[in-house]
């Protein structure tokens, strides 16, 4: 039984310890965990694949995307010629992939579409499954996904992960995702464009914008660099972004910069002061005004 994944590769699926990495078999699914050095893997012709770093680095590329690795991340890449990751450093990666094989993927897109009465008559149907949309690095915390695979990677460190059923796991991060994915539809038809294509490729700068948000929340965040990250102009972006999220991007950084606030005064026990200066409000009168007008109490009321 193991619960210490340094220096190897395990699948639970196989049930399997490996001191080199899997080569992944596209007929196959997989539920793999390592803690170990990765210089290069390629995946070619791939299948549906969903990596969590836990801790992580290097780069992934595929199609004409390439991302640097940062940890609490996760992945989604769709099933294409394949992706290849890169780590020339040879840092240590702490991971958790999921490859889930054509068959089941169309298995569960047919449960999705089926009407009730056509999965009994046909409860062994499959169908051809739409990309999913989140081919970007997201943050775990901000997404059900994302949390949905930081708990099995928690998990995999205990006895009682040995004891979890790897399809039923991949069966409901599948789920997950699939829920994650239509959300963020409903979220995209909000912009204004007439094209979904055009509406969908919006949503997707956006996201960029809101993962720097939430990835740079102790710095000032400035239109302008919302702008240049997420590849719209301002008004654009502000616009965009208003009618997605339902405030503006400053609203919105100012509630996340206050949501991290009391987190800090609940857990850290810092002074009000320090919290302020923390995430660059000057004004501690501004910041607990601010704080009261969105909690209703000041940030003494959540002081540890």
């Amino acid at each position: 039984m193991i619960t210490d994944y340094t220096n190897v590769f395990y699948d639970h699926f196989s049930k399997r310890v490996s001191r080199a990495p899997y080569q992944f078999d596209k007929e196959q699914n997989y539920l793999m965990r390592l803690d170990a050095p990765l210089s290069h893997y390629a995946f070619e012709n791939n299948n549906l694949t969903i990596i969590y770093f836990k801790n992580g680095a290097g780069e992934l590329q595929w199609k004409d995307k390439r991302i640097r690795i940062n940890g609490d991340k996760f992945v989604v890449t769709n099933p294409s010629l394949g992706w290849e990751y890169i780590n020339p450093k040879l840092k240590p990666v702490d991971a958790l992939c999921i490859v889930i094989c054509g068959v089941l993927r169309e298995q569960f897109s047919y449960f999705k579409s089926a009407s009730p009465t056509q999965q009994l008559d046909n409860p062994f149907g499959q169908a051809g499954a739409d990309s999913f949309f989140l081919e970007e690095p997201l943050g775990a915390a901000h997404y059900k996904s994302g949390q949905l695979l930081q708990r099995i990677h928690q998990l995999s460190g205990k006895p009682m992960f040995h004891l979890t059923h790897p399809e039923e796991l991949t069966m409901t991060v599948l789920g997950s995702i699939y829920q994650d994915q239509h959300h963020g539809y409903t979220l995209a038809a909000r912009v204004q464009a007439k094209k979904p294509s055009t509406q969908l490729e919006t949503f997707k700068r956006l996201l960029v914008a809101y993962e720097y948000i939430h990835d740079n929340i102790n710095n000032p965040i400035s239109l302008n660099e919302l702008s240049r990250v997420s590849s719209l102009s301002k008004f654009h972006l502000y616009d965009s972004f208003k009618n997605v999220y339902g405030q503006t991007p400053h609203q919105y950084i100012n509630r996340i910069k206050v949501a991290k606030a009391k987190e800090y005064l609940q857990q850290k026990g810092d002074s009000i002061g320090e919290v302020a200066d923390l995430l660059g409000f000057n004004d501690i009168s501004v910041f607990s005004k601010l704080f009261k007008k969105i909690y209703g109490n000041p940030p003494s009321h959540y002081q540890n």
